[in-house]
């Protein structure tokens, strides 16, 4: 999942600095076939998927029949509407983390009650499967649990793991920004390589983070960090890697630049980087997340002007 502030800081245009780690190869072929699963409307054109959980649960927005959008929960093979609520992350025990539509607040939806964020307005970025939220308050990052917020030593935030770890970054000055990975009391500057640049998008359950940072050309590059070091997953061939999300096998959802420069969804695995528009998944569209069975969630256009969001099942 990638923050507002990741996004901003990749605009940055920086001089030149030193190299980076060495980068994972891109390999032709690719990982095993598809099949898609619709997840349909709730009546209307529309449906987006936001994010899933490790067993497959999807959430994201759908329109109904007279054109609003609704949050959903996309469990066991049906669309359960969630109303206007905005659904951010969920974990693995279906609790599902958002926004209310009416500004009220961040809010935990579960089994059809919806639960405050402790009367405290949060922007909500995660939830893990002790029910821990991270979010952002006016001001800043904080973990929210059983009705408390703790803050948090930095200045944005991108995922929490079921450890309680946390995923971010720092701003250093005078004009540094780095990846850093918090827990309990101990906050870790994960570096940022050339132009003193660098954020995160997510972790796993094993403190494996992603993330990004500048190539000494000022390409941003798809970053693994794992036992202390430093691993560009590199691209399909052309300049720039985002990653998207990682799973607990280590695998990396991603987006990736070929040698023609065209953005192709693609895959990380045991330090191969697979292109997944030859495995059958659609390039007219945006892959979101990833579960622990390597099944994929998307937004894809099935015509223009209409999107729906899909499941891909590896076969």
């Amino acid at each position: 999942m990638s923050s507002l502030l990741a996004t901003a800081l990749l605009s940055v245009a920086l001089m030149a600095a030193p190299a980076p780690p060495m980068a994972a190869s891109a390999a032709p072929g690719a990982p095993p076939s598809y099949l898609m699963v619709d997840l349909g409307t709730f009546g209307g054109d529309d449906s987006y998927a936001h994010a899933m959980n490790d067993r497959g649960d999807v959430i994201g927005r759908a329109q109904d029949a007279s054109g609003v959008h609704q949050g959903f929960l996309w469990q066991r093979g049906r669309m359960i509407n969630l109303g206007a609520f905005n659904p951010i992350d969920v974990n693995d025990r279906g609790e599902v983390v958002g926004a209310r539509d009416d500004g009220s607040g961040a809010y935990v939806w579960h089994r059809g009650i919806f639960r405050p964020l402790g009367g405290l307005y949060i922007r909500p970025v995660a939830i893990n499967n002790r029910g821990q939220v991270l979010g952002q308050a006016a001001a800043g990052p904080v973990l929210w649990t059983d009705g408390r917020t703790q803050p948090l030593p930095l200045d944005d935030v991108s995922d929490v793991n079921d450890r309680g770890q946390v995923s971010g970054g720092v701003s250093l000055s005078p004009d540094g920004f780095h990846a850093a990975l918090w827990h309990g009391r101990r906050t870790t500057d994960l570096g940022a390589g050339p132009f003193n640049r660098s954020n995160t998008y997510g972790l796993n359950d094993s403190g494996w983070v992603i993330g990004w940072q500048f190539s000494p050309d000022q390409y941003p590059r798809g970053i693994l960090w794992r036992h202390g070091r430093a691993l560009d997953i590199g691209t399909l061939g052309g300049n720039t890697t985002e990653p998207l999300a990682i799973n607990n096998r280590g695998e990396i959802l991603a987006k990736s630049h070929n040698t023609s420069n065209y953005a192709r969804p693609a895959l990380w695995r045991n330090g191969v980087m697979y292109d997944l528009s030859l495995a059958g998944i659609s390039t007219e569209g945006e892959v979101v997340d990833l579960d622990d069975r390597g099944g994929i969630a998307a937004t894809i256009r099935l015509v223009p002007g209409t999107a729906h969001a899909v499941v891909y099942r590896p076969r």
